[in-house]
Parts: structure tokens; C-alpha cells; sequence
């Protein structure tokens, strides 16, 4: 039930954000494995400033307990230019917060950040745009 819960605030936050200029749903699966639910989405939002924001999460809920596998939400300008990817792939492990860590304005620039999910990146990433707007 946290799954389904946890999905049904994420589509319901994506289809009423003003944020959003348009929702393509590239991929969205749950399955139950009869010991554990399993999802995956993929969503590429196009926000109101042109900028496109791809979200990925693979959650797994077991004995009550909702867990994200592996995410990597990645924020970029209409040029393609990176304003901020938050991933959890195992390829910088001196970050003290590894696996988890954000890049911030280039592949390069690779910092600090706790896991986050996808919900909070999109409150973050509309919040931005909102400030900007105004």
C-alpha cells in the first residue's frame, strides 16, 4: 500500500503542478512478487521555463517498509545544458554521502547530497522555477 500511495502523490503533485507544461510517461510498471512490491517509472516533465526534468525511481516496499532502489532525476535548461542531476550510481566513492550525491551545473561538479526522492526533487526543481518566475 506505501507504494501505491507513494505513486498516486507523485501523479497527483506532476498533474496539478502549474509548473508543468506537459507529462510523457515513458515507462511506469508495479508488480507484486508475492514477498515484495516492485516499481519503476520513468517521467520526462517539460516545465513552464522549457527547462526538462526526467525523473527514474525503482522502489521496492517489503514487510511495511518502502525503499528506493536506484533513482537518478536529472534537471536540464532547453539547450541541454545540466542544471542538476541527484543519482545514486556507484561511480564517485570518495563522496561522503556515496552512492548518494548531486551534479550540480556540469557532470563534473560533483557534490554532497543525501538520497532524495523523486517526489522531493520535483517540489525543489518547481520551487525553483517559481522563484524564477517572479
Amino acid at each position: 500500500m506505501l507504494l501505491e500511495a507513494y505513486l498516486q502523490e507523485l501523479d497527483e503533485n506532476i498533474i496539478s503542478a502549474p509548473g508543468i507544461k506537459d507529462i510523457h510517461v515513458i515507462r511506469r510498471s508495479v508488480w507484486d512478487t508475492g514477498t515484495e512490491k516492485v516499481a519503476l517509472y520513468r517521467y520526462r516533465l517539460t516545465m513552464i521555463d522549457g527547462s526538462l526534468l526526467e525523473m527514474n525511481e525503482r522502489l521496492i516496499e517489503e514487510k511495511g517498509i518502502l525503499s528506493v532502489i536506484k533513482y537518478r532525476h536529472h534537471w536540464q535548461k532547453t539547450d541541454g545544458q545540466l542544471i542538476r542531476r541527484w543519482d545514486n550510481a556507484p561511480h564517485h566513492p570518495k563522496i561522503s554521502t556515496f552512492p548518494h550525491h548531486l551534479h550540480d551545473g556540469s557532470e563534473t561538479n560533483v557534490i554532497e547530497h543525501p538520497e532524495i526522492r523523486g517526489s522531493d526533487v520535483l517540489k525543489t526543481v518547481l520551487a525553483q522555477i517559481t522563484e524564477q518566475s517572479h
